[in-house]
């Protein structure tokens, strides 16, 4: 079967019929081996090897081209009689392959198109270690015109499940998102089959942070939700996209299926809602459009410790979000947590300069006295910390009361002055004289 013939030799002058007779006495290895001896044997035994091939229980010639994208070899080993239904352990790391899988597992496309012009192909069957059809491994390794061709056959299921229950497109979104695009372009991916974990294509992608996944679904929305749009498959996938900041995304579904979804719905084992997740993670043209649905609720608060989406932002520094909030009416400024804080307090107490510039900059008034249950002001909270800037923010603001005392009876310049703080202890003075 491999031809790698020899130069004609000894054996040149033995008659042709010995040729036949000697083959009746050898195994199809030496028969193998006996056929490349030289030009003349090649051409007596070659055919004779293949039928013997074909007809044993574990053929060779069919399996070794399927791996090694022989198209010659093939078309041999199929015209020999060999069962391309058959199956082999050749590939230990699938186990009971036909040569239609083999041949998409590495890549042979020459033979693999070959293959599937047989009436006899199937290019679903499965292997017996990973219940894996053709197309799964071919997305798993990245194969595109191997994913293509067996798309192109019209037997091919392409939402066959393997042992995990993950689909071409489960294991695309995964691993290859790229194969995404050539899955869902053929209209026969249902992005709904839910595998044993209970996910389905599209929920996982949503919740991938994984840009390119998140463009392509966008692109594709329509025909992954038309027909299948119950309210926890969209609230399922919703969550995610926006927690993610797939916006496309999340515009699509308050467009076309608002009805079936709640922003403000705490997800499995996150405590708070979508909007609120999508705030704490700067996720701002999400938070931008959520603003804009009238069911979104801005201020509210996490279960455990009573933190407001603007306080959270706040806290963590995102500035881009405290902006985006300050501008939506329906936003409270100063809405304190389960101690009392106010996103003011805690900006003034992380050093966040920025969001305090822009929280006393709000066209709406903010306390700057607000007190939490330690009678902790955010100007208390900046003497503590010396940041001389965030000082001065608060003191040029309108109503700011720099004697105010903490639950221990201190006042800003006391803190300021038992904590060495040297600069703000001189601004507070000139404030204070300057008042009087």
């Amino acid at each position: 079967m491999h031809t790698c013939i020899q130069p004609e030799g000894p054996f040149a002058t033995l008659p042709k019929e010995l040729y036949i007779i000697i083959s009746d006495f050898l195994d199809n290895a030496d028969l193998n081996s006996f056929s490349r001896s030289h030009t003349t044997a090649y051409t007596l035994l070659n055919a004779t090897l293949y039928k013997r091939d074909a007809a044993s229980p574990t053929p060779i010639a069919l399996f070794w081209a399927s791996i090694h994208n022989n198209p010659a070899t093939i078309l041999k080993s199929l015209s020999a009689g060999t069962d391309i239904t058959s199956k082999t352990d050749i590939d230990t790391r699938l186990r009971g392959c036909t040569s239609i899988l083999l041949a998409s597992f590495h890549n042979s496309l020459a033979v693999l198109k070959i293959l599937l012009l047989d009436e006899n192909a199937n290019p679903n069957f499965r292997d017996r270690k990973w219940i894996r059809p053709p197309l799964s491994w071919a997305v798993k390794e990245g194969h595109a015109e191997i994913v293509q061709a067996l798309l192109n056959d019209d037997r091919t299921d392409v939402n066959l499940q393997d042992k995990a229950g993950d689909t071409a497109l489960m294991i695309a979104v995964n691993s290859r998102p790229r194969m995404m695009e050539i899955l869902l372009s053929s209209g026969r991916a249902d992005p709904r089959v839910a595998n044993r974990q209970g996910w389905t294509p599209l929920g996982r992608a949503a919740r991938d942070p994984n840009a390119e996944a998140g463009l392509l679904l966008a692109r594709h929305l329509r025909l992954i939700l038309d027909g299948n749009d119950e309210a926890d498959h969209c609230q399922h996938v919703f969550f995610y996209a926006a927690i993610l900041g797939h916006v496309d995304i999340v515009q699509y579904l308050v467009q076309y299926f608002g009805g079936k979804l709640d922003p403000n719905a705490n997800g499995q084992q996150f405590g708070r809602g979508a909007f609120s997740i999508a705030a704490g993670n700067g996720r701002v043209d999400v938070v931008r459009l959520l603003l804009d649905w009238s069911v979104t609720e801005p201020n509210l608060q996490t279960q455990w410790k009573r933190q407001t989406p603007l306080f959270v932002a706040a806290e963590d520094g995102r500035e881009d979000i405290v902006e985006v909030l300050i501008e939506c009416e329906r936003v409270g400024l100063d809405i304190p947590d389960m101690h009392g804080t106010t996103p003011l307090g805690i900006a003034a107490d992380k050093n966040h300069v920025g969001i305090v510039r822009r929280l006393l900059g709000a066209s709406r008034p903010v306390d700057p006295n607000a007190c939490d249950e330690n009678g902790q002001t955010p100007l208390l909270n900046a003497a503590f910390h010396g940041n001389l800037e965030i000082v001065q923010l608060l003191l040029d603001a309108a109503g700011i009361d720099p004697q105010l005392r903490n639950s221990e009876g201190e006042t800003p310049l006391e803190v300021a002055s038992q904590n060495g703080n040297q600069s703000v202890v001189q601004a507070l003075q000139k404030h204070l004289t300057n008042e009087s």
